[in-house]
């Protein structure tokens, strides 16, 4: 697990990031008196969770680090978390029971997955659970022409110069990327000081990155709508359908569908770019 939060320990660094984000009025709570902190007192959530305030408080000092999965759901509830961050919750408890391997992709399966990318009439990647781009078809590789830190999603959204004029909603773009390795962060997996490494440079490298990073908040992709500003083609608007690949270490195929028909108009011109050039990219695994 990532190495970067302070306290003692991811459970516990998110219990007391989440239970600030919660005001009393969510719960139908009278405000009471003067807070040390914004949102709910650990005695209101732990009334709220159905379990003792010591218990609670050993959670959020991690004196207690294995909760049961009735008290995970209670504690969701106290918190108000989202599916993905209720998800994330439970994560973080069982990925020390059986930590995940990084997955790379052995040989053969790549290149059944090469084939299937190059078979594709839409731009798609695939992107592991650190977001490194690990394999593409032509038209993914045109997609994100001209950006720099192509080899990983995260850099490419946070340090590359020209992501606020290519990423129309730059802002939700940041938001996603940062919520999807945060829920890579609860894997528990042998890439994990690769992982922390990638977090450690952004949070330097950017403040945006470092902000949102310290809001613990989480994001399962599944179909978005997603806004570019392509230097070749101008606008396009896609839906991006997100495919997981099983046993994989958390590899997911990222597909971009055109949304419209002027996208559809545009992403033609650029399969016929994609076939000028003979572009077809196959990146290391």
């Amino acid at each position: 697990m990532v190495a970067t939060e302070t306290g003692h320990g991811p459970l516990a660094e998110f219990l007391r990031v989440r239970r600030r984000q919660v005001r009393p009025a969510d719960h139908g709570l009278p405000p009471g008196g003067e807070r040390q902190v914004p949102g709910l007192r650990r005695d209101e959530v732990a009334m709220l969770a159905g379990i003792s305030t010591d218990y609670y408080i050993r959670l959020e000092q991690g004196r207690e680090r294995h909760p049961s999965r009735a008290v995970l759901d209670g504690l969701a509830t106290a918190l108000r978390l989202d599916p993905a961050a209720a998800n994330y919750l439970h994560e973080l408890v069982s990925a020390g029971e059986g930590a995940t391997s990084g997955g790379a992709l052995s040989s053969a399966r790549f290149e059944a997955l090469q084939r299937l990318l190059d078979s594709l009439a839409v731009p798609a990647i695939v992107v592991d659970r650190r977001l490194d781009v690990v394999a593409d078809n032509a038209l993914g590789d045109l997609l994100y022409d001209g950006m720099e830190h192509r080899e990983n999603y995260a850099r490419m959204v946070f340090l590359d110069p020209g992501a606020r004029e290519f990423f129309v909603d730059w802002a939700a773009f940041a938001q996603c990327t940062v919520a999807s390795l945060r829920r890579a962060n609860a894997a528990g997996a042998a890439d994990s000081a690769e992982l922390a490494g990638l977090v450690g440079e952004l949070a330097v490298r950017s403040t945006e990155f470092s902000t949102s990073w310290a809001h613990h908040q989480l994001y399962e992709k599944v179909i978005d709508r997603k806004l570019f500003r392509h230097p070749l083609v101008g606008p396009v608007t896609f839906d991006e359908h997100v495919l997981e690949l099983p046993d994989s270490g958390g590899h997911q195929v990222w597909a971009y569908h055109p949304a419209d028909d002027a996208s559809a108009e545009a992403l033609a011109r650029l399969a016929s770019l994609a076939t000028l050039s003979g572009r077809a990219r196959s990146r290391p695994h």
